[in-house]
Formats: C-alpha cells, sequence, structure tokens
C-alpha cells in the first residue's frame, strides 16, 4: 500500500513540476520600461521580444499605440518592425502625466500577443526619482494548474482501481 501511493504522489510531483514549454515571443526590453518616470517626454516609444515579429508585405499585423494623460492617442506615423522591435513615433505635443503603451503583435510562430503597460513621463522628473507604478500588473503563478489537476485525476483514478482490486481480493 506504501509503496502504491508513494508511486502515485511520485508520479504527481513529475506532472505537477514539470515546467511548461512557451513559444510565444514576450517583452525582454522596452524604452521607456513599465512603471519608470522619464525625463523629457520622450520622442519615440520601442518594445523588443524574444523572438523575431511577422511581417506580411502590404499588411499590419502588429501595431503599438501610445495614449497620454488625457486619452489622446499621440502616437505618428506607421510602427517599424525590425527582427523583434517594434517602434513608434511620439508627438512633441504630447501631455505629461501617465502614459499608456497598447500593443498587438504576431510572433513568428504565428500566435498573436496582446497587452499594454504604463509609464510617467514630464518634463518635471529629477534624474533619480524612482519609479512610481500607474497601473497594477498581472502576475501568473509558476505552478502549472494543468498539472496539478491531471496529477489530483490519477490519483483519483488509480486509487480508485486500488481500492477495486482491495475489495475483490477480500
Amino acid at each position: 500500500m506504501r509503496k502504491f501511493i508513494s508511486v502515485l504522489f511520485l508520479v504527481f510531483l513529475a506532472i505537477a513540476t514539470t515546467p511548461q514549454a512557451s513559444a510565444h515571443v514576450e517583452i525582454v526590453n522596452s524604452y521607456p520600461e513599465q512603471y519608470s518616470n522619464v525625463n523629457p517626454i520622450p520622442t519615440e516609444v520601442w518594445i523588443e521580444f524574444s523572438g523575431n515579429l511577422q511581417t506580411l508585405e502590404g499588411q499590419a499585423v502588429n501595431s503599438v499605440e501610445v495614449i497620454d494623460s488625457t486619452g489622446i492617442a499621440v502616437n505618428y506615423e506607421d510602427a517599424v518592425i525590425s527582427g523583434g522591435r517594434i517602434t513608434t513615433k511620439i508627438s512633441g505635443q504630447s501631455a505629461p502625466g501617465a502614459f499608456t503603451v497598447k500593443y498587438r503583435v504576431v510572433g513568428d510562430d504565428g500566435h498573436v500577443i496582446e497587452g499594454d503597460y504604463t509609464f510617467n513621463a514630464s518634463p518635471d522628473y529629477a534624474a533619480g526619482q524612482s519609479p512610481m507604478p500607474v497601473s497594477s500588473a498581472k502576475e501568473e503563478s509558476s505552478i502549472p494548474a494543468g498539472g496539478i489537476l491531471l496529477g489530483a485525476l490519477l490519483i483519483i483514478f488509480f486509487g480508485g482501481i486500488y481500492m477495486r482490486a482491495k475489495k475483490r481480493s477480500t
């Protein structure tokens, strides 16, 4: 009995702790960085991803939009794609305060990645001023929920088989 439960527990641990592969591109760097305070207001914004972005001739499959503190989109011209980096220009007439950067990109694997982040920009920020969060970050659990569920189902399944076999033998 102990040996059987030990094996089930080890199978559960192996499944629950196996890292899940993610082929999707993700942000590795950006300017300005999330939650940063920048001085002066930037003239361009760029986001660099972990893999190349798809480009289809004549079609805009990747986009980035920058919205200032008044809610107005302040980027102009089409976004420029270079490998894994998307860049856009920002108007010099942007209002200082919290800026939101919204992006939608397609990685080489064909998966669409959408998201946004914020930063603060003003001519009044001192060079050493510490960043101030302007929105909440989404945190993801490092525990694979699917692995835990599968492990629990396996324990129930094999436990049921064991209990039936034990009941039949008595």
